[in-house]
């Protein structure tokens, strides 16, 4: 097995070298298991070690089956040396079963203790923070500092019941069984197989039976009793279903606790429990017959109830598999029940508190290597790199390509006077695309006599009160030196005679905007573009003179013909002058030699 230090120790270049050989000598890319949940696998190893025996069973998630598991011995736990060989056994089960991980589940079931939280941390928005800590500083956490944190391992457990004395409790376990986990993850290290191992506190998991066992309303507080063979874990709540204390009691050789019944009634009559409905739930094998009569003692107005196992969905005869193993694989099963709603058991399961792990993977061990977000964009470079490798040699084989079809071309073997003609006559080409291009400038449509007798018939129609007696168009270039373009003015000048009726259209006509309507309506309907008045290179200005007529004679209407100048009471002449600047799109060429 490859020695990997640990990343602090290494520059960042072998970091990544580093990161680089586990991607190439391990499977931890490409096999997901490495990073699960151990109750999340296909299959699944369950020991349980209560203080009389070492109970192990396998589990294949896909079928729900258990199955028996390789004989273990007590002896594995004091001789991490003699755990290989178990776990050849184990490797071959799992390739066998055609997994690509095997779960290692350790339910503690032979030690349950609890110790007090510092009192100035009674703070119940920093159970989060509280719960990191207990792991990585759990001398700032516990109120007794002279626990070893070398031999033990604590957990936080909140309380949140209303009432209690304190927001949490610290489960406390000793690391006794630390040397087998340990031994077996390092065996599927060296063979690239993940053990992954989870270590969970039995009578923890067992509470998680509570909600399916309970199924009647929450209306008064209860008391569940969970009798192992070294211990008995007395769980006391309140009326909505909600956890206020875990108390543990020792049997010290016995079957039962000595001072059981003391211990219930007096922690009871502390928290104002006035005969509670009471569960026991026998997880010590065969149930104690006299457990019940011990508690009816002091407890004469309780309801007792002693579940029978085989009455529920946790027992499996044919495996003989031990309740909390069977509970653990059953965390997502939706429970309807009222105890299940109580903020104490939505929050056991959903958030992992009775399935924390109490022997994890040392984190200086676990930061040697890469993370799985890490091991994934690696592995994404490497496919990169070689897909970058690939493209490029595909570019230089295409470019190679490419210029041996060039030399193979005729065109490759053009000498010097061909190439020169060809230039020349690409040169004449060039000019007289200038000079078409020169003349079709010249020839655009600026100034035709047709639009301007368009414009003159729309300014002026038959009957309209006007009579033109003169109309004179001019367009001239601003000769302006130097210039490849040149600007331009055209001018109309119009002279008659009008109506009194008439001169409201005159009046229109000598306003910018009058006018510029006016060219607008001319543009469209003759499609002569030189009529637009909205680009920014042009500007239209009109003048409009009226003088009375001096000829003038009334005359009544029957009389008046549309010829005589002596019927219209007023002269007008009307100038319109257009400028185009020399960037207009109508600029004229300033010379026909280009």
């Amino acid at each position: 097995m490859v020695a990997y230090q640990h990343p602090s120790e290494l520059n960042p270049l072998q970091r990544y070298r580093q990161a680089s050989a586990v991607l190439r000598g391990t499977s931890r890319a490409s096999n997901d298991g490495w990073y699960s949940n151990p109750l999340d696998l296909d299959l699944q190893l369950h020991v349980r070690v209560d203080g009389d025996r070492v109970e192990s069973r396998l589990f294949h998630a896909p079928t729900a089956a258990w199955s028996a598991a390789p004989d273990l011995d007590e002896s594995l736990f004091r001789d991490p040396s003699e755990v290989p060989a178990y776990a050849e056994q184990l490797l071959a089960l799992a390739r066998k079963a055609g997994v690509q991980a095997l779960g290692i589940v350790l339910h503690v079931a032979d030690e349950f203790a609890t110790t007090e939280i510092k009192p100035e941390l009674d703070n119940p928005g920093a159970l989060a923070e509280l719960r990191e800590a207990i792991i990585t500083t759990p001398g700032e956490v516990l109120d007794d500092s002279s626990l070893s944190t070398d031999d033990h391992s604590w957990r936080l457990l909140p309380y949140p019941a209303a009432g209690s004395d304190s927001i949490a409790t610290a489960i406390i376990l000793s690391r006794h069984a630390a040397p087998f986990i340990e031994a077996l993850r390092e065996f599927g290290i060296a063979k690239n197989f993940p053990f992954v191992t989870l270590s969970v506190s039995a009578p923890l998991v067992a509470l998680l039976a509570l909600p399916k066992l309970k199924t009647d309303a929450v209306t008064a507080p209860f008391l569940a009793v969970l009798p192992y063979p070294v211990f008995t874990v007395l769980a006391f709540f309140n009326e909505h279903g909600d956890l206020l204390l875990l108390r543990t009691l020792q049997h010290r050789g016995q079957r039962r606790p000595s001072n059981l019944r003391h211990a219930a009634a007096t922690t009871a009559a502390a928290m104002e429990m006035a005969d509670p409905d009471i569960h026991i739930l026998p997880l010590a094998g065969e149930p104690d017959p006299q457990l019940a009569a011990d508690l009816r003692i002091v407890f004469e107005g309780s309801n007792i109830h002693e579940v029978d196992w085989r009455e529920t969905d946790y027992h499996n005869s044919d495996a003989q598999v031990s309740v909390e193993m069977v509970i653990s694989t059953k965390l997502r099963e939706e429970v309807d029940t009222p105890l299940a709603a109580s903020h104490t058991f939505s929050t056991l399961g959903s958030e992992g508190w009775a399935i924390q792990d109490f022997i994890p993977v040392p984190a200086e061990v676990a930061e040697v290597y890469p993370s799985r977000m890490e091991m994934k964009m690696l592995r994404t470079a490497r496919w990169v790199r070689f897909g970058l490798i690939g493209a490029v040699v595909l570019c230089f084989g295409w470019i190679g390509l490419r210029l041996l079809d060039m030399v193979r071309q005729p065109e490759w073997t053009f000498n010097e006077t061909e190439a020169q003609g060809v230039a020349g006559k690409l040169s004449a080409l060039r000019k007289e695309q200038q000079r078409i291009a020169h003349w079709d400038n010249l020839l655009e449509d600026r100034s035709k006599a047709w639009t301007s007798m368009e414009m003159l018939a729309r300014f002026f129609p038959e009957r309209s009160g006007f009579l033109v007696r003169t109309f004179h168009h001019s367009a001239n270039p601003e000769n302006v030196p130097g210039q490849a373009k040149l600007g331009f003015v055209k001018q109309w000048r119009i002279n008659g005679l009008a109506r009194e009726d008439s001169l409201e259209k005159l009046a229109d006509l000598n306003t910018r905007e009058g006018i510029s309507a006016a060219f607008t309506e001319i543009a469209r309907v003759t499609g002569n573009q030189a009529f637009r008045t909205d680009l920014p290179t042009r500007s239209i200005i009109v003048n409009i003179k009226t003088l009375e007529n001096a000829g003038y004679k009334p005359k009544p209407p029957e009389e008046v013909i549309m010829t005589d100048e002596s019927s219209y009471p007023f002269l007008f002449d009307l100038t319109i002058t257009q400028r185009f600047e020399a960037d207009d799109p109508l600029a004229v060429s300033s010379s026909t030699t280009p």
